[in-house]
């Protein structure tokens, strides 16, 4: 939640459960920019389909998930 809030300027009350990603990242050029810093600050891959296909909540568990390893 932090990097949508901090680094694209998404309204913390719009970051929701069942918020499509493509709701909080408003265009193909943001969604973009979040695979990139995933990769650089978490050292998480996230393909541009993950990010315009689930919900915030499915997309947070696979970061997890791929953070835990």
């Amino acid at each position: 939640m932090g990097l949508l809030v901090d680094k694209f300027q998404v309204s913390p009350a719009a970051i929701r459960a069942d918020a499509p990603m493509t709701d909080l990242l408003a265009d193909s050029l943001m969604v973009v920019e979040m695979a990139i810093t995933l990769k650089d600050e978490l050292g998480v891959s996230a393909t541009e389909d993950e990010l315009r296909e689930l919900t915030f909540a499915e997309f947070a568990a696979r970061v997890d998930q791929r953070r835990a390893g």
